[in-house]
């Protein structure tokens, strides 16, 4: 072989080598970007879905509906026990939210990132458990089976057709619910419950949750929808991380101005005129990969109406999504 022969398989050599590693470099991008848009839509269903359900059933006052209003027991009026109010939102410009957020809830950690949206939801917490007896007064013990998976804490409606209440258990054991003065956080201001409910009855927990956009602990240098629980049932540690690579939340909420329970308006929380007309809500998130250098430039995204070209070279996509609550709409 010839010094000339030699040099030319060197380059025929490197050239199949260069053409093998770029086809390399080139696939591993597309399957990591691939595998990073899997993720984006599989946060991006969670998200939706857990924001949706709960919105859907917000403000449930049992079988008796709206016609009830429930005897509230509680001997705090602080933010999270507010069951009269099933959503209330706070709409993010700048620095600040319009209404002003809870204490319980700016306090938090992480806290709220700002210019996004915050929503809470007041709504039952798992399915509804009949009562086995009739109480003798309207201040005895509930009975429901021995089986039933309750804890003193729990907050917890009793509602049949007619009347409604809520209340904290003080204690549980063999079926029976306690509901005494004097014990618990926030505990209760009386133990009449306004009427001795009867088999027809059922009782169900209820929840106060509040969702909002905070950075994220498992993506460093990425934003995730949150949620904090009051109370907090199964013992899950509160904030908890929800769904990643959830960057922005907006809510528009859909108010009945003239009665016939459908929305005649949408607007952000501050123009709210009250909750209690609030029948719907138009849900918009918006969605990044965690990973970056997903594109080879900077893209830009539409959300709300508002074209932005960010400064990194993450993948975007919007969600929004109509909610109608269930126990305003019907």
């Amino acid at each position: 072989m010839t010094l000339v022969e030699l040099m030319v398989g060197l380059v025929l050599a490197l050239i199949v080598v260069w053409i093998a590693g770029s086809l390399y470099v080139t696939n591993k991008q597309v399957t990591r970007v691939n595998d990073s848009l899997s993720r984006l839509q599989e946060n991006g269903r969670f998200a939706m879905h857990v924001l949706e359900d709960d919105l859907r059933m917000a403000g449930f006052r049992g079988i008796c509906g709206n016609s009830v209003t429930p005897i509230n027991v509680l001997a705090s009026t602080a933010y999270p026990y507010q069951f009269n109010v099933g959503v209330a939102g706070f709409h993010g410009t700048g620095a600040s939210w319009s209404p002003a957020l809870d204490a319980s809830i700016s306090g938090l950690s992480p806290a709220p990132l700002p210019d996004r949206d915050v929503v809470t939801v007041r709504r039952f917490d798992a399915a509804p458990v009949a009562l086995t007896a009739a109480m003798a007064t309207p201040t005895d013990n509930l009975q429901v089976a021995p089986s039933i998976s309750l804890a003193a804490g729990d907050l917890l409606l009793v509602a049949d057709c007619t009347a409604a209440a809520i209340f904290q258990v003080t204690s549980y054991g063999g079926g029976v619910i306690g509901h005494s003065t004097g014990a618990g956080v926030p505990g209760n201001s009386s133990t009449n419950l306004g009427r001795a409910f009867g088999p027809d009855a059922s009782v169900y927990r209820l929840v106060t949750r509040t969702y909002y956009i905070a950075p994220s602990a498992r993506k460093a240098g990425s934003n995730s929808l949150w949620a904090n629980s009051t109370p907090s049932y199964q013992g899950v540690v509160q904030p908890e991380e929800l769904a990643e690579g959830v960057e922005q939340l907006l809510l528009l909420y859909g108010e009945d101005t003239d009665g016939d329970r459908a929305a005649n308006r949408y607007v952000t929380a501050e123009n709210v005129t009250t909750w209690a007309n609030v029948v719907s809500v138009r849900l918009q998130t918006l969605l990044a990969t965690t990973a970056t250098n997903m594109t080879t430039s900077p893209q830009p995204y539409t959300f709300n109406g508002s074209t932005s070209t960010p400064t990194d070279r993450r993948l975007r996509t919007p969600v929004a999504s109509v909610i109608t609550l269930r126990n305003r709409a019907l």
